[in-house]
């Protein structure tokens, strides 16, 4: 099943649902950082693996629920523009070899039509080859960290937007929420590689 249809999936099990729910981004931001808040636990109290799983296959889940927010918009496309096939958005090289300041990003024009078709588990496999490496010299603490570290920014980019601090077209709007959004899904994949935890295995088994 490519993302895009897993996507699907999880629109139609639960659209209905989280629109009555959780109607608003605000809500639903805050259900994404809830469901980190149980990962962390879960690993921090050395729960069994299953567990762990399960943890991290609600937060894809929740992380799809504010894809749906955007539903229209192709959470993909963004994605595979920010994480493309062959390198590193930042320094453009394979295995990634940035310097602990990131350099700037440069997205990709066009999206690659083979990755837009790829499923969870070679989503985890590229995620791995590009940046597994450093992700295992920085530890679980750090991956953590980092994962609640998006979902603050998306928090903050909410704040900022609501309160005029932000004064960027609605396109641009959009496209900050999806690119915050494919950092959390990224950060997601690389605690599930450091843990040797096969993630779209887990997510077809709690949610089919």
């Amino acid at each position: 099943m490519g993302l895009t249809e897993l996507l699907e999936h999880f629109f139609e099990l639960y659209g209905r649902r989280d629109r009555i729910y959780l109607s608003s981004l605000q809500k639903r931001i805050h259900y994404l950082g809830s469901g980190i808040g149980d990962l962390q636990d879960a690993i921090r109290k050395e729960v069994r693996v299953h567990s762990i799983g399960d943890a991290l296959s609600r937060v894809v889940r929740r992380i799809f629920c504010l894809a749906e927010h955007f539903k229209g918009l192709d959470f993909v496309e963004v994605l595979t523009q920010k994480y493309p096939l062959t390198k590193c958005a930042y320094c453009q090289k394979l295995p990634c070899q940035c310097p602990p300041t990131r350099l700037k990003l440069v997205l990709e024009k066009k999206s690659n039509a083979r990755q837009k078709r790829w499923g969870l588990k070679k989503w985890c496999v590229n995620f791995n080859a590009v940046y597994g490496e450093k992700n295992k010299f920085r530890g679980i603490e750090n991956l953590l960290n980092r994962l609640f570290k998006e979902a603050t920014e998306l928090q903050l980019l909410l704040l900022q937007v609501e309160s005029g601090q932000k004064m960027i077209s609605l396109e641009e709007v959009e496209q900050e929420y999806l690119l915050e959004l494919a950092d959390t899904f990224a950060w997601t994949i690389a605690v599930a590689n450091f843990l040797d935890i096969d993630l779209e295995a887990e997510v077809l088994k709690k949610y089919g």
